[in-house]
C-alpha cells in the first residue's frame, strides 16, 4: 500500500507540474489566421534601433510594405544611421518609409514603393530624384527599367526601379560609392517582393 501512495503522490505532482507548464506557455492564439500572424508575433523591425541589424523580409500582398527593407539591410551595405521606419501611406498598395531624417530629399534615408500604375509612378520617381537615364537596368535582371542619380537634389543619391506593376525608389545620402549600396538594396527588394503583385 505505501508503494501505491508514493506512485499516486508522484503522479499528482507530475500532473501539477505539467499543468503549470502548459498554463504559462506562450503560443499563437488558435484564431490567428495567416494574414494576422505576422503582426501578432514580435519582429525585429518593430523594436529596431539604429544599427541593430534588423533585416527586412518577404511581405505578402496587403502587408506592411516598409517591411521589405529593415535598418540592418542599410547597415549591411554601408549606409549608416537608419532606424525603424516611419510610414506614410494612402493604402495597401503604396508606402513612403523614412528610416532617417525627414525624407530622402532632405538628406535622409527613404524607401518608397507603389503597386499598380507603375509606368506613371516610375516617371514621377525619375523626375523627383533627378534620374535622367535607365543606367541600372542591366544591373537588375528582370526589371523593366532602373536608373540612378548619384548627386540628386539636396545631397541625395537615389535609385528608381520598375518591374511589372511594381515601382519603387530608394534614397540615401550621396557619397562617392553610393551606387553599389543602391543596387544591392534594390536587389533585396526585388527578391523579397515575391508575395506582391508584379
Amino acid at each position: 500500500m505505501p508503494s501505491f501512495r508514493r506512485c499516486l503522490a508522484a503522479a499528482l505532482l507530475l500532473a501539477s507540474v505539467c499543468g503549470a507548464c502548459s498554463s504559462g506557455a506562450t503560443s499563437a492564439p488558435h484564431s490567428a489566421s495567416p494574414s494576422n500572424v505576422r503582426s501578432a508575433r514580435p519582429t525585429l523591425a518593430a523594436t529596431a534601433t539604429p544599427g541593430n541589424g534588423a533585416l527586412g523580409g518577404i511581405v505578402a500582398a496587403g502587408g506592411d510594405l516598409c517591411g521589405l527593407l529593415g535598418p540592418g539591410d542599410f547597415s549591411a551595405v554601408g549606409v549608416t544611421g537608419s532606424g525603424t521606419p516611419s510610414k506614410n501611406s494612402d493604402g495597401p498598395t503604396d508606402a513612403y518609409c523614412v528610416y532617417s531624417g525627414v525624407s530622402g530629399a532632405s538628406g535622409g534615408i527613404e524607401f518608397d514603393i507603389f503597386i499598380g500604375d507603375s509606368a506613371s509612378m516610375y516617371q514621377l520617381i525619375l523626375q523627383n530624384a533627378g534620374i535622367s537615364s535607365n543606367d541600372a537596368t542591366r544591373d537588375l535582371p528582370g526589371v523593366d527599367a532602373a536608373g540612378t542619380a548619384l548627386s540628386g537634389p539636396d545631397g541625395m543619391a537615389a535609385i528608381g526601379v520598375k518591374k511589372g506593376q511594381l515601382a519603387f525608389d530608394i534614397d540615401i545620402p550621396t557619397s562617392a560609392g553610393a551606387r553599389a549600396p543602391l543596387i544591392s538594396l534594390a536587389k533585396l527588394v526585388l527578391q523579397r517582393q515575391s508575395g506582391l503583385s508584379s
